[in-house]
Formats: structure tokens, sequence, C-alpha cells
């Protein structure tokens, strides 16, 4: 990016300079009115490249192409939240132990709904509908058609591992908007933020109970030997063109294989930690 931009200075101060050659400049004032026209369409084009503030008032002077992806960005993070709040309620509901644990289902649906709700009112801002995803099975959406979301849960502890991974996924993705480079995400993730690094605590502290156990860290650890690669497909493909397009637009910091990095070297050190072997990630892997 930083060669493009001198790219452009470069070939500003050579047309400046050839036009200056090419007859003498009789009328100063027009000499610097031609100056300061090179320099502002440099500048113009410098700040569409790396936008750092755009307000929903601003985002009608942005090209297309930032529009569009940050529609996709918010309706793919939209539909997960609303497929991780219908999870908790429809798949770790029934399996939870007691009621206290039934009771934070509950309020972890209730949340995932929640954080869903704040992606929509953020689409309707820029004319987007979302309500058809609410009468969609989870099986059906596809801007987030993650396996991890609509795998039958078998045991207790495999919605521990659920949120011990992928709620610490969701956290890394949620976490790429609070700098984001549109105004109005950028509070919105900041709350939705502490919400999913309080669920991704509650799984690992159900994976720690788990540990305990003899037949309990079996099933933990067959869980996280299921759910691991789809925790790693949940960031999608490294060589995603979106993702780079993200990234140049300010909209996030890393693409997909960047942040999949950081969360492998994250999340083994949690594993390690309670005490579990690390997974084997290549197993059933559909994205690299």
């Amino acid at each position: 990016m930083a060669r493009f931009i001198d790219h452009l200075r470069s070939q500003a101060d050579l047309r400046l300079f050839s036009a200056t050659r090419r007859a003498p400049v009789r009328n100063s004032a027009a000499a610097d009115h031609r100056r300061h026209s090179l320099w502002r369409k440099e500048n113009m084009m410098e700040s569409k490249i790396n936008p750092h503030e755009v307000s929903l008032e601003g985002i009608g002077s942005m090209p297309d192409e930032y529009r569009d992806t940050l529609i996709h960005q918010l309706l793919a993070n939209g539909e997960g939240e609303l497929s991780a709040g219908d999870t908790y309620i429809d798949s770790f509901y029934p399996l939870a132990p007691d009621a206290d644990e039934r009771y934070i289902c509950a309020q972890f649906a209730a949340e995932e709904v929640d954080h869903f709700r704040r992606f929509s009112r953020l689409l309707a801002e820029l004319e987007v509908d979302t309500s058809h995803m609410l009468s969609q099975k989870k099986e059906e959406r596809r801007y987030f058609a993650a396996e991890s979301m609509t795998m039958e849960f078998r045991s207790w502890e495999e919605r521990a591992a659920f949120s011990f991974l992928c709620e610490l996924e969701g956290h890394y993705q949620i976490k790429e908007m609070v700098g984001s480079s549109y105004l109005p995400l950028r509070a919105e993730a900041q709350a939705v933020l502490k919400e999913e690094a309080r669920h991704f605590s509650h799984g690992a502290l159900l994976m720690r109970r788990a540990a305990k156990d003899k037949d309990a860290r079996a099933r933990a650890q067959e869980a996280l030997d299921r759910l691991y690669p789809m925790a790693m497909d949940m960031f999608g493909r490294s060589d995603s063109r979106r993702s780079e397009t993200a990234v140049k637009w300010g909209l996030r910091q890393y693409t997909n294989g960047q942040l999949r990095d950081l969360y492998r070297d994250d999340v083994l050190g949690h594993i390690q930690r309670l005490g579990y072997e690390v997974p084997d990630e290549m197993a059933c892997r559909k994205y690299f």
C-alpha cells in the first residue's frame, strides 16, 4: 500500500514537473492552484484507501467495495450470533445437568440473540433487512455456515468444548471490529466482546470441572478432538479475497489466515493448561 501511495505521489510530481517545463508560468496564482489540485487528488485517494473513521453519514462517499465488504461482514457475524443463540436453546439447554446450567444456557442464548439484534440494527441503517434469518433453520443460513453450529451435540462435555473453543473464536472475530473504520460498529462490538469473553470463560470452567473426573475427562477430550477442527474452520479460507479487502479498508486488522494463526497460538495454551491433549487440527478440516 505504501508503494502504491508513493507511486501516486511520484506520478503527481512528474505531471507537475512536465507541466511546468512545457511553458513558462506567467501566472503564479494559476500555478499554485494547479499544485493544490494535484495535492488534493493525491490525498483524497490516500484517504479512500486508508479510511480511519467512516460515519453512517459518510459511507455514501465511500466506494461500493467498502460498503459491500462491510455489509457482508455484518451479515456473516449477525447470522453467526443468531445461530449460536439457537444452539444454546435447542442443543445445550436439554443437556444441562442442573437448573443453574439451564439458566446459564438461557442467559447465553438471550445474549447471543441480542448480538444479532445489534448487527441487525446496523444493517437496517444501511437499508439491509435481516428479518428472514429468524425463520430460517440453522442449516439454511449461508453467510456463516459453520458445522459447529449444525452438528448433533451428544454430551454436556461437547457443550463445554463448544463454549471453550467456538466462543473464543467468536471473541477473536468481534475483537477485529472494535477498531473498525466504520464508527457505528465500534461501540456495538465493544459491548458484544465482553459477553463473548464471559461465554468462553464459562466453557473453560466446564472443561476444568470435567478434567477432575475420569469418565467426564475422556468425554471432554473426545469433544475437543471433534470440535477443534470445526473451530479452526470457522475463520474461513486463508486465501479469502474478501478478508484481504476488509483489511485494506480498515474493517479488520488481520486476514482469515492470520487471525486463525493468532487463535491457534492462544487456544493451544489454554488446552495444555487444562491438562488435555492437543487435538489434530487437520482432521476433517474444510478450509485452510
